[in-house]
């Protein structure tokens, strides 16, 4: 604004400009050809007194501004002090506050977290449950995984996440580990489901060492972070798949819900290999079968190479991607959760239309 200014009136000194950017463009136009007086306002000698007054009051209420400072002064009978005064003593005070905190030794901070990965299987387990909306009806599934090998040893899904929710996949990976517990440690989040007496009770009765991350930092508990991510991913589809065939309609809604997620912790440990693994299944690292799966899968690629030059397409293109989608045999519900995940945030989405709509086909 002080360029704009001193190029418009260029006469004018640089301290009266300066002087002058409190006012408006148009008071100092006015002043400048003498249409209207400048009247120089006096400034107001504070008492020291209502100085130390208006201090303290800053300093046991940082939050007030000028307003409700002025306000609390003339409530309480300390004193009387301009919205801006009141303002000018806080910049001060703030001042004083900032000299005391450099002449100090502050605390180291207590945030610094080692994050320690696992070398094999059976070393660090990790825990966490995850939300889904189901027609309209919220779930809550806990898992617990191995984080070297990202295999599913426990899982358990229920309408409320209780303390209970969350032992069940606990007591599920030490039977699937032959009742041992992980080699170092069990990850988990400050949930109050995990940092309950009851839970860390039960870790304690196995001789699990729990480890709980640092607030509000999810990516130190990445692993099952983004598994449950890609848990969802699976579970939305497996569902409709299994609505659509209508074999579980005479079970409970929860029940088929529960076998939906059975299901999917099955293709998800068996089924569907990770690029991070080295191409195979969780359940192929677990089992100690990595090696073996690499080399059948190494073959069949290089058998695929060689292979000869498939035959020319006896139909048009769409029809033969039509014939494999089978669209037409998809209910409307199933086919927009599929077509989500070709847009932006796939998951809200899909729950916003399990949400806001009662589906029939």
């Amino acid at each position: 604004m002080v360029d704009s200014l001193k190029s418009r009136f260029q006469d004018l000194p640089l301290r009266r400009i300066y002087g002058a950017c409190c006012h408006s463009r148009s008071q100092l136009y006015k002043w400048h050809k003498a249409i209207l007086d400048r009247k120089a306002r006096p400034t107001k000698v504070l008492d020291e007194e209502l100085l130390e007054n208006t201090a303290r009051v800053i300093a046991d209420f940082p939050y007030f501004g000028g307003v409700k400072g002025q306000a609390y002064l003339l409530y309480h009978g300390i004193g009387l002090i301009g919205q801006k005064g009141y303002d000018d003593i806080k910049r001060k005070v703030r001042r004083v506050l900032i000299q005391e905190v450099s002449h100090r030794d502050l605390p180291r901070n207590c945030d610094v977290y080692e994050h320690i990965r696992p070398e094999g299987i059976g070393e660090i387990w990790a825990e966490d449950f995850t939300h889904l909306v189901v027609d309209q009806v919220r779930f809550k599934v806990a898992i617990l995984i191995d984080v070297f090998s990202q295999y599913i040893l426990g899982w358990s899904v229920s309408r409320r996440a209780t303390e209970g929710l969350v032992a069940i996949p606990v007591k599920q990976a030490l039977r699937t580990n032959g009742g041992k517990p992980p080699a170092k440690f069990l990850l988990e989040d400050n949930g109050t489901q995990y940092v309950s007496e009851s839970h860390q009770q039960l870790l304690k009765a196995h001789e699990i060492v729990s480890r709980n991350i640092p607030a509000c930092t999810p990516q130190y508990n990445g692993s099952v972070e983004c598994g449950g991510k890609e848990f969802k991913n699976l579970f939305y589809n497996v569902w409709e798949r299994l609505e659509r065939n209508s074999t579980d309609k005479e079970k409970r809604f929860d029940e088929r819900v529960q076998r939906a997620v059975g299901e999917t912790v099955h293709l998800s440990n068996f089924q569907i290999p990770r690029p991070a693994l080295g191409g195979v299944t969780p359940a192929d690292v677990q089992l100690g079968l990595q090696d073996q799966r690499q080399k059948e899968i190494a073959q069949y690629r290089e058998e695929q190479v060689v292979k000869k030059t498939s035959k020319p397409l006896s139909r048009s293109i769409w029809d033969v991607i039509k014939q494999g989608v089978q669209a037409e045999l998809m209910s409307t519900k199933e086919v927009l959760t599929k077509l989500a995940f070709f847009g932006m945030r796939p998951l809200r989405r899909i729950a916003k239309i399990n949400q806001e709509v009662v589906w029939g086909n």
